[in-house]
């Protein structure tokens, strides 16, 4: 008997041991794609980095209409979308019934953060390198010896090796708490906490009714342990009007005589999708987190909004703003909600209670925290 309970004990501990190990490991590939995402010796030219278009300050988006590249004067067409909370988009797939959920980017055109890391750095638009340059870039930096130590002795002599340790480390650091803490006061007011201002719970009655945000804006909490990311990950055309401040329209021509000017099919552009698809689904785009959205302006995807009461009076009133870049909206939008002024100031209210960071007492943090751990 007293053999099994020490064999036991041992087998116990052991788990722990190799738990404890594991962690720790992920941890410092999160460090280390921490180092990756914030070095600017990747770009061609140097100088440009991950977080050069999204920024931490600006919950990891780049409060411009759209990003300059890596060369001067090279501007991408869409707005760069927040990445927190984004690694619970998962993989591009069919919900059946027409309806299309997750993938990476505005479009959805790839399935994972690896993937998603990867085309910046090579688009030409944006960081601009190519594989020769990322590898001799990694090689040279600081932290190639620690790639090495994690992720093997291999990556030497293997250039796709390397650049796949690189991108793994990203999407390690993309999937930590940095990027997703649950802790705003919409966090702490689920957990009993706190309690929202009544301006607060105003606008959350309303974004779950009569605003109809909750139609797009609503994850299904029973797959994610009770976690809610203000985002079901679907694809819609809302009807948001062109943008003739984006750089592609200021140099054409032809927007200059075409009041529309560039037209940005959405998904329509993701390889993925049948030809029929692709027709049904122009000027469709993933809806994005709500999450910080008082920190990611200008909005949509490209950002034709520049706060927050232009986006509800949009919302409120679509047509006012139209022609749409796209004429081919998603069955479920209402063009007019009929909201009051008020109720307009309480539902902006409620989705700035949705900014991470709420200041509470470390006993308060830490209260949620336990709670979470609990729960997930």
């Amino acid at each position: 008997m007293k053999f099994w309970v020490a064999a036991i004990t041992v087998i116990v501990f052991s788990c722990f041991a190799i738990a404890a190990h594991t962690d720790a490991l992920v941890e410092e590939k999160r460090s280390l794609g921490a180092l990756i995402f914030n070095d600017a010796g990747l770009s061609n030219p140097i100088g440009q980095s991950c977080a050069s278009c999204h920024k931490a300050e600006f919950a990891f988006a780049d409060n411009v209409v759209v990003s300059e590249g890596a060369v001067a004067g090279a501007f991408v067409h869409r707005n760069a979308p927040s990445l927190k909370y984004g690694h619970f988009s998962g993989a591009f797939r069919d919900l059946g019934w027409g309806n299309l959920q997750g993938g990476f980017f505005w479009d959805g055109r790839v399935d994972t953060l690896q993937e998603q890391a990867l085309g910046p750095l090579y688009n030409p638009l944006e960081m601009n390198t190519t594989p020769a340059k990322l590898v001799a870039a990694l090689k040279a930096s600081s932290y190639f010896e620690w790639l090495v130590y994690h992720y093997g002795e291999s990556i030497k002599n293997d250039d796709e090796q390397l650049i796949n340790a690189a991108l793994d480390s990203l999407a390690e650091f993309q999937s930590s708490e940095i990027f997703s803490p649950f802790d705003s006061k919409y966090d702490y007011a689920k957990a009993g906490i706190v309690k929202l201002s009544p301006s607060e719970r105003r606008g959350q009655e309303l974004f779950r009714n009569k605003g109809l945000c909750a139609d797009c804006h609503w994850s299904d909490e029973d797959q994610l342990s009770g976690r809610q990311l203000f985002t079901n990950f679907t694809y819609h055309n809302i009807g948001v009007p062109s943008n003739p401040e984006l750089h592609v329209n200021k140099r054409s021509e032809q927007a200059a005589k075409n009041k529309t000017g560039f037209v940005d099919e959405g998904i329509s552009l993701n390889p993925k999708l049948s030809e029929n698809d692709k027709y049904r689904l122009a000027g469709s785009f993933k809806t994005p987190t709500l999450r910080n959205i008082e920190l990611t302006a200008p909005y949509m995807h490209n950002g034709v909004f520049t706060n927050l009461e232009q986006v509800v009076d949009f919302y409120n009133d679509m047509e006012k703003f139209w022609p749409p870049e796209v004429k081919n909206l998603s069955g479920l939008v209402s063009t007019k909600l009929e909201l009051t002024d008020q109720e307009k100031l309480d539902l902006i209210a409620f989705m700035k209670a949705l900014t991470d960071g709420y200041k509470v007492s470390p006993q308060e943090r830490e209260r949620l925290k336990s709670l979470q751990r609990s729960q997930w």
